[in-house]
């Protein structure tokens, strides 16, 4: 798989190309821009482009090729690792696989059912988890309702040592597809937080919490329970000195944590991008050191075009 994988970004699925082709790189723009293509006539057209696009159309896009658009790919291997399905001259990819950094995350396609166990494209949040982890290199890390695997493919400089845990099995199912097909080490776990969390104490642990919206899915849904239960995991599952870093709704955030908390806000999407119904309202990343002194910081930063993310330096700033 991991050699599968390296032909794939050979072929065109890199960050690079997808930004040449697709004017960015990041999921939430792309799902917007091609949620509802014209399937056929989208690959149609792709019969009198370059090659290089095929990857790109085929797994972001979601487009089923003629057989001639995607000569250029290995498509005897992919059928055979069960990533397309190929039924006369047409080429139809079973997965989305999203290009980010030197990584593969794999998900369901665009056009997938609306379902619970959905395995959603990454969105904004996700990036702005990833790029509000700290730097440097941790013995190990732990990543709760890991969904896709999007931060640890994006950050595998991270940790030495880095496990997933989720409870939905077909996410498990994709972030392991996309660690492979990455030659990435990931342990991914089935389990949520009542459950699944291992008796371990680790150096980082990250959430990516779900978020408020109308659609039913685990990723953007969660019961009642799940904050109490992650608030109370955390203290247990950080080790002395360590750290976790969560993306959640700001509503979400108790009063009160035991330890060091750093808290910065933000609202809505980056520069440009239109806020869909119910994902309106406040958005933070938190970072919390329950082994520290006591001590709470709140700030904001408004999102720009030239930093449409949080990043660590967000916390640096904040303690200034």
């Amino acid at each position: 798989m991991r050699e599968l994988g390296a032909r794939l970004r050979a072929a065109g699925l890199t960050p690079k190309l997808l930004r040449a082709w697709a004017g960015t790189d990041r999921a939430a723009s792309i799902h917007a821009r091609y949620a509802g293509e014209p399937r056929a006539g989208y690959g149609a057209r792709l019969e009198r482009v370059a090659p290089a696009e095929a990857a790109l159309a085929l797994f972001v896009a979601g487009a089923d090729l003629p057989g001639g658009a995607a000569r250029a790919l290995p498509i005897a291997a992919l059928a055979a690792a069960g990533l397309v399905d190929v039924a006369g001259e047409r080429v139809r990819a079973t997965v989305a696989l999203l290009p980010v950094g030197e990584a593969l995350v794999a998900c369901d396609r665009l056009d997938a059912p609306v379902a619970r166990e959905l395995a959603c494209w990454p969105d904004d949040s996700s990036h702005h988890l990833a790029s509000a982890l700290p730097p440097g290199r941790r013995p190990r890390w732990l990543d709760l309702g890991c969904g896709s695997a999007f931060a640890p493919l994006a950050r595998p400089e991270v940790a030495e040592d880095i496990v997933g845990l989720d409870a939905n099995p077909r996410a498990c199912e994709r972030a392991r597809l996309g660690a492979a097909l990455s030659g990435r080490a990931l342990t991914v776990l089935d389990g949520d937080l009542a459950a699944g969390v291992p008796d371990e104490r680790y150096d980082l642990v990250t959430c990516n919490a779900p978020m408020p919206h109308p659609d039913a899915t685990l990723w953007r849904s969660a019961d009642a329970g799940f904050f109490p239960a992650l608030f109370a995991a955390v203290p247990r599952l950080v080790a002395p000195g360590g750290l976790a870093v969560l993306h959640l709704a700001r509503a979400a955030l108790p009063d009160e944590l035991p330890g060091e908390v750093v808290a910065v806000a933000y609202a809505g999407e980056p520069p440009g991008e239109q806020v869909p119904p119910g994902r309106a309202g406040g958005f933070a990343v938190v970072w919390w050191q329950p082994g520290a002194p006591a001590r709470y910081v709140s700030a904001r930063r408004d999102l720009t075009v030239e930093r449409p993310h949080l990043q660590w330096r967000d916390r640096e700033d904040a303690l200034c």
